[in-house]
């Protein structure tokens, strides 16, 4: 035990008392020397900070006062009559002097800075003329330093600066006169004066003496000290008013009464005594610690009798062996029991981790005691907030049993004796029964046999509960998610490759009609191949609701929002479909407006209305189809059960029935079929939040009219008209598809752009690191390696002044891609130069 003490125990216990000694006696120095501390020569510091600050802050009212008393001076002179003279204002400024002996001229200067009137008998000094400001550019209040018969002039522009007279007042040396008395007052009422400071000099107050320094350094007011003047002086500027900036002077408060007097060093004979005293407290440890450790030496040093022939030991020894023996097997225990607690932990924790990601929830069987343990995430044992690890539930294997429909339970059984017989996971689907909303539940459970760390046999099982129309969690069911999943990839890619084509073929059939020109047929055959690109892209969007299905309409946050549509480019895109196989020869007219907002509704939706109405029309037998619609501004009143916000109003309506002609209704059952058809429309306007409202089902001699409401996009907060032609913008193009990335190129060129081309995300970025100064950037979302949804990410970051376009099919873009403007492919020229107006910087856009 003594061998591992490093310092001897009279060292210690000196050094002990010497720092006990030296700290009572720095007490007591410290004590007794702060009472009679004589001032030092920064006492007076505060002083002199609060009465150089209440001069200036008197002197920005000085100055306040002083504008008030120009623009009464101004008031005498009726600068707004026209018909009295100059002379007449000469006296009245003379006069007004008189009454106002701080000033020693008062000056009217006409806006080109000529004479018009003068206060004063001598002639007017060169400096009271100051430079002409710029017309708009002066200040109304101006304040310049004059020589020491004037120590400042005051400049009041009486209209507009730079455009109007000018009144300009000289201050006479007398203005500084009475502030620092005020100043004494206001300090001496307040006792914040030190009595060490009063005096009776009248230039001070209470013993302080104030300068005044201009802008340039100029003394306005008093000498100023020098700077390196030893005697105790603060300086503080001026802040100005409401009507005047501050001028820059700066005001010195200094105190020459006090006597400069050194420090006063420490005496030496007091250093001696408190040296002494440490040394002679170090010596008595010293000593008394020998004796001490004199003592406790001879008790370690004892050894009993030989008894067994051992060597003697010190009982001092053994017994600190015997505790250090005992300590090491505590700590090994303790180290041992915290390393299984926290190897236990871990376990439950990636349990706990696998249940919240997979869904699944872990069970144990014990086959032998029929027990079933799991883990409890809402039990008092719960690990939210830091606490412990969750806690255990045992129950019985009856009791679990209990929880399935009766019939289900010898299921239950079989499948347990064959996870018990074969190795591999046991499926089996059970129904759950009891009260409460989980009664009727479908529950997938996987039973696995294994054994525990003694060799018994144990059977561990996995539970998830099935959801309504999802497919069991078996092989069969997870081909048919994948199967899923892989047909919607392909049809994304088919999608995606044929939008390209059909942008080149718009692109480049929309530079050849604008460009050229081209003789009526020419005109019409190219008008034609233009529609039958724009109906293919209306297939590749009804292909792509095909295999998606509802998911977006049903809030599948997986897929993205195929909810908005565009009312005309559905319109225009069914219609050929409706005139070939439904209405036949009957004449079709569409007033649908360009601009509408987007629907909130999948486009198969417009269809199915466009499709049921039409059927209704021509089993009626009345002559042709009209659709019309109009954008319906938020506030505005809607159909009742409506939710506030915008709508767009679409109208349908046909003509009479042709005389002669009969309904082809001849039965009752396709009566009731046809109003059914009706009710169907209404109902499915009315679940994506719409309105219905027939006015006339066409049946007698009316004609058919209907009014559909669907719920529209809000405009965005700082959307602005796009101009149809933009202006001239530098555009960064990136396109993988150096097909498609060529005559989307050539269409921007043919609408007035500057375009640089990339091939991928890294070139464009590689094009940006040498040259940032593009306006816009146009980038395709499906390109390999980095998407560009990815690119734009990074473009925001580094490059916030470029506006991003994304470019894809309708409904492909993630919800994070709404921040950009998007580009729906395939386009055409005109769709280019809509997106690009609303890219178009403020100042573009205004020209």
């Amino acid at each position: 035990m003594l061998d591992s003490v490093r310092i001897s125990l009279k060292v210690l216990n000196a050094a002990q008392l010497a720092g006990v000694a030296a700290a009572a006696f720095g007490l007591a120095w410290f004590g007794g020397a702060l009472p009679t501390a004589p001032r030092g020569p920064g006492s007076e510091r505060p002083a002199l900070v609060q009465a150089a600050r209440a001069y200036a802050d008197a002197l920005d009212e000085e100055l306040a006062a002083s504008i008030a008393e120009a623009r009464n001076a101004a008031l005498l002179l009726r600068l707004d009559d026209a018909a009295i003279s100059d002379a007449w204002r000469a006296a009245r400024l003379q006069d007004w002097l008189a009454l106002n002996p701080r000033y020693r001229d008062a000056v009217l200067l006409a806006p080109d800075g000529t004479l018009r009137a003068s206060g004063g008998t001598g002639p007017v000094p060169r400096e009271i003329v100051p430079r002409i400001p710029a017309p708009g550019r002066g200040a109304e209040v101006a304040v310049t330093a004059g020589p020491e018969e004037a120590p400042f002039a005051m400049t009041l522009a009486l209209g507009a600066p730079g455009r109007s007279d000018r009144l300009v007042l000289r201050a006479a040396p007398g203005y500084f006169d009475g502030i620092a008395e005020r100043v004494r007052r206001g300090l001496g009422g307040s006792g914040l004066l030190a009595s060490g400071l009063r005096g009776s000099d009248p230039g001070r107050a209470d013993g302080i003496r104030f300068a005044v320094a201009g802008a340039d350094g100029r003394a306005l007011l008093g000498p100023l000290p020098a700077a390196d003047d030893p005697r105790p002086h603060e300086a503080a500027p001026t802040r100005g008013s409401r009507d005047l900036a501050s001028p820059g002077w700066l005001v010195t408060a200094a105190a020459p009464g006090i006597p400069l007097a050194g420090p006063a060093g420490p005496d030496p004979r007091l250093i001696a005594l408190g040296l002494a005293l440490v040394l002679g407290a170090g010596g008595l440890g010293y000593a008394l610690g020998g004796r001490v450790s004199a003592r406790l030496r001879r008790v370690a040093d004892e050894a009993p009798g030989d008894i067994l022939g051992a060597a003697p030991a010190s009982r001092v020894r053994e017994i600190a062996a015997l505790s250090g023996s005992v300590r090491d097997r505590t700590l090994s225990l303790d180290a041992r029991l915290a390393g299984a607690g926290s190897g236990l932990d871990r376990v439950r924790g990636r349990l706990t981790t696998f249940e919240a990601m997979s869904g699944w929830t872990c069970w144990e069987i014990d086959p032998e005691t029929r027990q079933v343990v799991w883990s409890d995430p809402d039990g008092a044992g719960s690990a939210a907030g830091g606490g412990p690890a969750p806690a255990d539930r045992v129950a019985t294997f009856a009791d679990l049993a209990a929880r399935f429909e009766p019939a289900d339970r010898p299921l239950l059984d079989l499948t347990l004796a064959a996870a018990l017989e074969a190795d591999g996971p046991h499926d089996v689907v059970l129904r759950t029964s009891g009260p409460g909303p989980e009664a009727g539940r479908r529950l997938l459970l996987r039973l696995l046999r294994g054994r525990d760390a003694a060799g018994r046999p144990r059977v561990h099982a996995l539970s998830r509960v099935i959801r309504e129309g999802e497919p069991a969690d078996t092989p069969a069911g997870a081909n048919e998610r994948r199967r899923n999943l892989v047909l919607r990839r392909v049809t994304d890619g088919i999608v995606h490759d044929f939008n390209d084509v059909l942008t080149v073929v718009l692109a480049n059939l929309g530079v050849l009609r604008r460009q050229t020109a081209l003789d009526p047929r020419q005109a019409a055959l190219t008008d034609a191949a233009l529609a039958g690109a724009q109906r293919g892209a209306a297939l590749t969007r009804r292909l792509l609701g095909l295999v998606r299905g509802d998911e977006a309409a049903a809030g599948d946050p997986a897929s993205p929002d195929l909810a908005a549509s565009d009312l005309s480019a559905t319109v225009a895109a069914f219609l050929p479909f409706l005139q070939a196989n439904v209405l036949r020869d009957a004449p079709v007219v569409t007033r649908i407006p360009e601009g509408l907002p987007k629907a909130l509704c999948g486009e198969r939706l417009l269809e199915l209305v466009l499709l049921n109405l039409a059927v209704h029309v021509r089993d009626l037998g009345l002559h042709g189809f009209a659709i019309g619609a109009a954008a319906h501004p938020a506030g505005a009143p809607t159909l009742p059960g409506m939710p506030d916000g915008p709508a767009l109003r679409v109208l349908f309506a046909s003509g009479r029935r042709p005389s002669g002609a009969s309904p082809r209704l001849p039965s009752q059952s396709r009566t009731q079929d046809h109003g059914r058809a009706l009710a169907t429309v209404a109902q499915l306007v009315r679940e994506r939040g719409g309105g219905w409202r027939l006015v006339c089902d066409g049946r007698g001699e009316e004609a058919f009219l209907a009014e559909v409401w669907l719920r529209a996009e809000a405009p965005a907060p700082d959307a602005r008209p796009a101009p149809a032609q933009a202006a001239p913008l530098r555009i960064l193009l990136v396109e993988s598809d150096s097909l498609v990335r060529a005559s989307v190129a050539e269409a921007l060129g043919e609408l007035g752009h500057a375009v640089v081309q990339a091939a991928s995300g890294e070139h464009a970025l590689d094009l940006l690191g040498d040259d940032a100064a593009f306006d816009a950037m146009i980038a395709d979302q499906a390109m390999p390696v980095m998407t560009g949804l990815q690119l734009a990410a990074a473009v925001v970051e580094r490059h916030p002044g470029i506006r991003v376009i994304l470019a894809s099919p309708h409904g492909q873009l993630p919800a994070a891609a709404r921040r950009f403007l998007q580009l729906d492919k395939p386009f055409r020229p005109e769709d280019l130069a809509t997106v690009l107006g609303a890219a178009a910087p403020p100042a573009s856009r205004a020209a």
